[in-house]
């Protein structure tokens, strides 16, 4: 009896191309499959901020920059007012097909104060400055306003950890930007390391879900192994150098070369060299982009250049690249297949072609259009270079098609594409 697996795209699914005659032959039929990038895969790439009506998606994302003025979660009084100030933001990402990054912040040079009223009522004592076109930051080493703001990490993990629509949270709160640093003329305003310590143990204890990254590596707090960083100048002072600020050199300070492993690492591709990068130019003191991946092991980047809307076929093709080069990559390299008892025993291997693992474990299944199974093994497991075979018995009629797929990591649409000839142009599953 023949089974004929036709190859065909559709969705996520990726269909499984082999030629079985089923009972004629012993041991495994076996076949291998062509690799072929995939754009645009959940938890990982280049990303734009949020804005209400989106970005151009000349270069596929899968995420968008939510930064957030606690004044929009926090009212006059104290109330807190999470779900009116982020709902309606996360339900048009998440309807959009992508993931929010989130970042909360009081202080935003050459932006109007978010620092919520009830936090000045309080007598957290306010620091005016003039660097970075000025602005005006709370005192955090006020243990009034820590002890806020550990309440206000307690509630937002109540509200949001887990929440499938939020792909990562970075730590904000603290500093200019949320980035945990103040000027030269205010560093009195600084939080201690104790009060850093506070900050981060909330944020470990409170979220035990969805990925949480901070700042600086080496932190106080951040040894634990539960938190990831973000390198928000990205490729201007992550590696190469003896500087100690550079990000590459924190990471080994602080022996977290390997956190990649298990926590995820992102940030900014820095502002100033988007263009000459998109453009294939390089630009004085920054670094190689490929060997930055490649050393940090980067998952995402906010990169607002690639996403102008006004970029050339070059530049796009630049930007696409580079973008897919970030985090994991997942390839079908073989499929096996052995007549067992009447049925079939279908084994996938799946290999990680990137530089990170997948920040998640969603299922895989395999099967056919009648009929799936979801197989024992992890995903989220497979390190770069590494590969994992997927198996499962499935009963088999004449032109049956068999497929390989993996679960909605969003439930609205954010579907991992295998990096397959063929499985790269599914628009959701």
């Amino acid at each position: 009896m023949n089974f004929i697996f036709k190859i065909l795209a559709r969705l996520n699914v990726l269909t499984l191309c082999l030629a079985l005659i089923c009972g004629n032959f012993s041991g495994f039929t076996a076949t291998e499959l062509e690799y072929e990038t995939a754009y645009g895969n959940p938890m990982k790439g280049f990303m734009p901020f949020y804005s209400e009506e989106g970005a151009d998606d000349s270069v596929p994302y899968s995420m968008e920059w939510l930064y957030i003025p606690m004044t929009d979660l926090v009212a006059d009084d104290g109330t807190l007012t999470l779900r009116e100030g982020l709902e309606r933001k996360l339900e048009t990402i998440a309807r959009r097909g992508h993931q929010a990054a989130l970042r909360v912040y009081l202080d935003y040079p050459d932006k109007e104060c978010a620092v919520p009223q009830y936090i000045w009522d309080m007598g957290v004592k306010k620091y005016e400055y003039t660097e970075y076109g000025g602005g005006i930051s709370p005192d955090y080493s006020d243990q009034k306003l820590i002890d806020f703001l550990l309440y206000f990490i307690d509630q937002l993990a109540l509200n949001y950890d887990g929440d499938r629509r939020i792909a990562y949270i970075t730590t904000g709160l603290i500093g200019h930007w949320g980035e945990w640093h103040v000027c030269s003329e205010i560093k009195q305003a600084m939080a201690t390391d104790r009060q850093k310590r506070q900050i981060l143990h909330a944020f470990e204890f409170y979220f035990q879900h969805t990925k949480i990254l901070t700042r600086y590596p080496g932190t106080p707090g951040s040894n634990n192994g539960q938190i990831g960083f973000h390198d928000d100048s990205f490729t201007y002072s992550t590696i190469n150098s003896d500087e100690k600020y550079f990000f590459y050199n924190q990471l080994k300070r602080a022996l977290k070369t390997n956190v990649w492993k298990t926590q995820p690492i992102g940030g900014e591709f820095r502002p100033e060299g988007q263009e000459n990068f998109l453009k294939g130019e390089v630009t004085d003191d920054f670094q190689d982009y490929d060997e930055c991946v490649d050393k940090t092991h980067c998952s995402w980047l906010m990169m607002t250049g690639a996403f102008t809307g006004n970029l050339s076929e070059d530049e796009i093709k630049t930007a696409k690249e580079a973008s897919a080069k970030l985090g994991y990559d997942f390839y079908v390299s073989k499929i096996q297949v052995l007549n067992l008892f009447g049925k079939a025993y279908v084994r996938v291997g799946v290999k990680n072609v990137g530089v990170a693992p997948i920040y998640d474990d969603p299922s895989v299944y395999i099967g056919t259009d009648r009929e799936e199974v979801e197989t024992n093994q992890s995903i989220g497991k497979i390190l770069p270079g590494e590969t994992e075979y997927f198996t499962a018995i499935i009963d088999l009629e004449s032109g049956d098609n068999v497929h390989i797929r993996i679960s909605d990591l969003s439930h609205y649409g954010a579907y991992v594409h295998f990096s397959n000839v063929g499985g790269s142009t599914s628009q959701d599953g």
